[in-house]
């Protein structure tokens, strides 16, 4: 939506500013336009109708340890969600529901993301990966990790970390699969972090 409802204030060369929508009205460069519907502030850049948002900080941490129920994979090859309840830390633009991290309305960008968790062994030798799930679809290529659990070797670390364009709103929560079996996997341990990179 364009610019309506505009109320501009002088500091000398440049103007402080808000209406609603999206700038796309002249002002001198270095100018500050604030969007009442959305809350996003705009700098101009160009002494014309070229502007860009200010960057906001956001960043979040969801994690748990000492888990001990398991995530069913029962289905060779089918993402699951997993279920465990997520202890959110300090946090800003971001909150926490139950298994997933929420980003808060208003901070939209590109978020960098990292998973860290430790898998424990519940029967068989499998292959499981554990990755991102974005508003409960499938990890896609690039945002999940892989490795394999024994009898021997009954915990092993997966870990992932990718960059994804998110909006207000978009859940993350981490999700698992059986590549090569039936048999559940426990994630023991998890960490999940994302932080807005631009």
């Amino acid at each position: 939506m364009a610019t309506t409802n505009l109320i501009s204030k002088s500091l000398g060369n440049v103007l402080t500013q808000s209406g609603n929508g999206t700038p796309d009205h002249a002002s001198p460069a270095g100018s500050l336009y604030s969007d009442k519907d959305s809350g996003v502030l705009y700098q101009n850049s160009n002494s014309s109708t070229a502007w860009f948002p200010l960057q906001t900080v956001a960043y979040g941490e969801g994690y748990y340890q000492a888990n001990a129920a398991a995530t069913t994979t029962s289905t060779l090859n089918a993402w699951v969600g997993v279920g465990n309840t997520f202890t959110v830390s300090d946090s800003v633009g971001v909150s926490g529901s139950t298994n997933t991290l929420v980003v808060q309305s208003g901070y939209d960008g590109k978020y960098e993301v990292r998973g860290d968790v430790t898998i424990s062994y519940v029967g068989g030798t499998n292959t499981y990966e554990v990755g991102l799930s974005v508003n409960n679809t499938v990890p896609v290529a690039g945002t999940y990790g892989s490795t394999t659990i024994d009898v021997t070797y009954t915990r092993q670390h997966i870990g992932f970390q990718t960059i994804v364009n998110l909006v207000g709103g978009d859940n993350l929560r981490l999700a698992a699969r059986n590549t090569t079996g039936t048999n559940s996997v426990i994630i023991r341990h998890a960490q999940l972090f994302i932080r807005k990179v631009g």
